[in-house]
């Protein structure tokens, strides 16, 4: 009988119970309240938990991390100044060393398994920009990184992934890259954490 093959996401346990709470708005917010989730075809009571899990879930914390607003056409521009090289050591020494951190930071525990959520996470930056699928069957992960920021920064997040999977998991990933996605398929080790595996040479 095939292996199914189970998808990791940070979506907490109590996503699905609801709790009533009465809020007061000022009628100009309830306006556009009442506007944009006409216009987005949903409800205000959707709308509002959108909104509000956003904050929580990204917003909030960027803003604690550090994280600054650029328009895509700067930043795109600054990239495409950049060379192969110059952009995938970004990616293996400033990438992988800020997913870490991010971890730790928000988590307080930069393991393996806790990496992997931060990359779940980035989805919730902007959802049609980036977007993070991780799935495991039996020992074996695949990541994807889709992004809307064009083939110079599939170098980055290329460089980074390897550099994540060979320090975190200590194996060598088989990477895939496109224009606008990246993906890594990797075996991980058996019955052995990584710092086991560095200590024993």
């Amino acid at each position: 009988m095939p292996s199914e093959a189970t998808v990791l996401s940070d979506a907490g346990k109590d996503e699905r119970k609801t709790h009533l709470r009465t809020l007061r708005f000022s009628e100009s917010l309830a306006r556009s309240l009442v506007k944009e989730a006409a216009d987005e075809g949903t409800t205000v009571n959707a709308l509002a938990n959108s909104i509000l899990g956003g904050y929580f879930d990204w917003d909030k914390k960027a803003r604690e991390f550090g994280f600054i607003s650029l328009h895509k056409s700067i930043f795109m521009r600054l990239i495409e100044e950049l060379d192969d090289e110059t952009l995938a050591r970004i990616g293996r020494e400033v990438l992988t060393a800020t997913w870490k951190e991010m971890a730790e930071f928000w988590l307080q525990d930069s393991s393996p398994e806790k990496i992997l959520e931060v990359l779940n996470m980035r989805s919730k930056i902007n959802p049609a920009r980036l977007r993070t699928r991780i799935t495991k069957e039996e020992d074996t992960y695949t990541i994807v990184l889709r992004h809307d920021f064009g083939p110079k920064w599939s170098i980055v997040e290329k460089g980074a992934l390897q550099e994540l999977v060979r320090k975190s998991f200590l194996v060598e990933p088989r990477i895939s890259v496109g224009e606008l996605v990246v993906t890594a398929r990797f075996k991980a080790l058996r019955g052995i954490r990584p710092a086991e595996r560095k200590s024993n040479g």
